[in-house]
């Protein structure tokens, strides 16, 4: 086998595993024909492979109209913000264990964490396992319990007993204190109820989402924690993850329901981390994501409109 037939190969894995099946021997000797001996790829034929693929990908996924667009790319966004959601408390989570309660060595310095206290880790449990929930009814198909799950995280927050980890004391809701610290907590409530909006919108957008989903979705919290106990979180995460949005924005040109879903996770990021860049500007890394979220969300939402695939009433009467 040359270089050339492995590459068409590789990037006919693009189409969808039945369209392969049917069609793929078809197309691997027509492209066979057009090399004319030729043992390295086209690079124009591996691209077309590419982008049809993920075409047809996304036409399978979406129906090929805007109603199906809209309301997969809203329940693949509220997927993706509830497993930011779990990933968060994760990380408190595996550090209290990890470092506190087994006592490991902390990894900067020679002291270790102040393990939480009986209800601060029935907290942090609580606040990754609703979201996880919520992401697996997703997964299942199990609407009204994924509806369900934000709206009650975003209630037991507001009131108190739940919190939402990600800054040290694993912040509550405690109105009254200074605006900034107000408009973080009024950030993070936004952030916690987006996925039952996005799912609402999903279900009355008349398009039907995909019923089920991979499991394996699930694992992206655990890998991400297992990661963040060794510090290499920021550094393993950061590059691949702006290279993998860039990525998926660009995909949206061949599957505009990923650019719905990359806007509905940018606009809840960028609620929840404006307050910190706008009051404490210092913390460069939050003026960073704020200004990427704000460009993310207007570049996707034009890509949407953009790429959205007709319709019947789109086109004119003949």
């Amino acid at each position: 086998m040359t270089a050339a037939e492995r590459a068409y190969r590789l990037a006919l894995r693009a189409y969808p595993p039945d369209y392969r099946r049917e069609r793929g021997p078809e197309i691997l000797a027509t492209l066979a024909e057009m090399q004319d001996g030729r043992a390295m790829p086209d690079a124009r034929e591996l691209g077309g492979l590419c982008a049809a693929g993920m075409s047809e990908r996304g036409r399978r996924i979406s129906g090929g109209d805007r109603a199906g667009m809209w309301a997969e790319g809203c329940a693949l966004g509220a997927l993706l913000l509830l497993l930011l959601a779990a990933t968060a408390s994760a990380y408190a989570l595996s550090w209290d264990i990890w470092y506190g309660r087994l006592g490991m060595r902390w990894p900067i310095g020679d002291y270790a964490p102040t393990p939480l206290a009986a209800a601060g880790l029935a907290r942090v449990l609580t606040a990754t396992l609703l979201p996880l929930a919520a992401a697996f009814a997703i997964c299942r198909g199990r609407r009204l319990i994924a509806l369900a799950a934000p709206l009650a995280a975003t209630a037991l927050y507001l009131s108190g007993i739940v919190g939402f980890a990600g800054a040290v004391g694993y912040q509550s809701w405690t109105p009254g204190q200074s605006w900034l610290e107000n408009a973080y907590r009024l950030g993070t409530a936004t952030f916690l109820a987006a996925p039952a909006a996005l799912l609402w919108v999903a279900g009355r957008s008349g398009g039907r989402p995909a019923a089920q989903r991979s499991l394996a979705w699930l694992a992206l919290p655990v890998v991400l924690a297992i990661l963040h106990l060794a510090y290499w979180a920021t550094t393993v995460t950061f590059w691949p993850l702006g290279i993998l949005v860039l990525a998926w924005f660009l995909a949206g040109r061949w599957s505009p329901h990923l650019a719905v879903a990359a806007f509905g996770v940018a606009v809840p990021v960028l609620v929840f981390i404006l307050p910190t860049a706008l009051g404490a500007p210092e913390y460069e890394y939050a003026v960073a994501v704020a200004s990427g979220a704000a460009v993310l969300a207007l570049a996707s939402l034009i890509s949407a409109l953009a790429f959205a695939p007709d319709t019947e009433l789109d086109r004119p009467p003949v």
